[in-house]
């Protein structure tokens, strides 16, 4: 844990400033701690920083769905395939933002995973700080050691370790509807960005109303879902159906189970017409192996429209932008900017 990280954390259980308690060991050039300890100021509870990353969980983490969450998406990320020659562009397009926009700026990535994200927006000349609620963090370990401007973090986004009004830009990307709550994720996430900066959200998208989804944006390479909205709109409702069912049992299988069963549907996600109703139609085996896992293991699943998401923006003092298109199924996604 770098020092200057410090003046940025905030305890969870109550959001009070943090300090150091327990520093086991200090580098010669007095700018990392490996091994100690973080307390809060107003009720001394401790927090321990592990192999450079400070563990700021809240009360209640135990709870057995949120360790099942946890214990599953560091499954996920230990074995997804690593960065790929995709994520930068997949970030610019998620994010709704030009490469430039991230340099000299301080980051936040809410819910790294394994950090593919985090380790592009460092790339492009940003100072990251990388939060996720799993043990996935460790993948990041090395980089964080060898760059200064990278920043390790568990916690969780009901309750970041971190201080309000902090960050530049704000990004958390197919994370918040995993969580027990996803207004409130967001309300809280939301709360991270500086006046005048930036959030970028998107979240699982629900077929909603007819209405609706015909207004949803779409990529250039959709029209067909364009020329076909009321059929789109049933086989999104459908797969909905399915994937409601499948999880109803593989939430509750083991995870390596559920991950056996994950060969079949990875297969079936490059048959033509049939991938769509897998979770999954990227073009390489491995990573619709692990999409369809991420589908279909983590407790928190919740779904939502991109009216719902403008709502929340609204509410949260923000003004919309822009909105992500996406293809057959809605991916609710906005970059907005918080008034000043």
């Amino acid at each position: 844990m770098k020092l200057g990280l410090l003046p940025r954390l905030a305890s969870p259980c109550c959001g009070a400033p943090v300090r150091f308690s327990r520093i086991a060991q200090m580098p010669r050039e007095n700018v990392e701690v490996a091994e100690g300890a973080v307390a809060c100021t107003t009720c001394a509870r401790e927090y321990p920083i592990v192999s450079g990353v400070p563990r700021l969980l809240p009360p209640g983490a135990g709870d057995a769905l949120v360790a099942r969450t946890s214990t599953g998406f560091a499954w996920e990320w230990t074995r997804y395939p690593g960065a790929r020659a995709e994520d930068e562009r997949v970030f610019l397009e998620e994010s709704q933002l030009e490469a430039a926009d991230l340099k000299d700026k301080l980051v936040l990535d809410a819910g790294c995973g394994m950090g593919r994200y985090a380790l592009v927006a460092l790339a492009l000349g940003a100072e990251v700080v990388a939060v996720d609620l799993s043990e996935s963090l460790s993948r990041l370990v090395d980089a964080a050691r060898a760059s200064p401007r990278l920043h390790l973090v568990q916690g969780n986004l009901l309750k970041p370790p971190l201080r309000k009004g902090t960050f530049d830009f704000v990004y958390s990307h197919g994370v918040l509807h995993h969580t027990a709550d996803t207004r409130a994720a967001f309300r809280a996430v939301a709360e991270l960005v500086k006046p005048a900066g930036l959030l970028s959200v998107w979240v699982y998208g629900r077929a909603g109303r007819f209405s609706d989804f015909a207004t949803n944006p779409l990529r250039s390479d959709r029209a067909w879902v364009a020329r076909h909205r009321r059929l789109a709109w049933f086989v999104v409702g459908a797969r909905r159906l399915m994937s409601d069912f499948l999880r109803f049992f593989f939430t509750r299988l083991p995870l390596a189970l559920t991950y056996g069963f994950c060969y079949p549907l990875a297969a079936l996600g490059a048959v033509p017409g049939l991938k769509y109703l897998t979770f999954s139609v990227h073009p390489d085996f491995k990573v619709r192996l692990i999409e369809n896992f991420d589908w279909l293991t983590p407790p928190f699943q919740h779904h939502h429209t991109k009216e719902e998401l403008a709502a929340w923006y609204e509410e949260a003092g923000f003004d919309s932008l822009k909105a992500l298109p996406h293809g057959l199924v809605p991916k609710p996604g906005i970059l907005g900017r918080r008034r000043r």
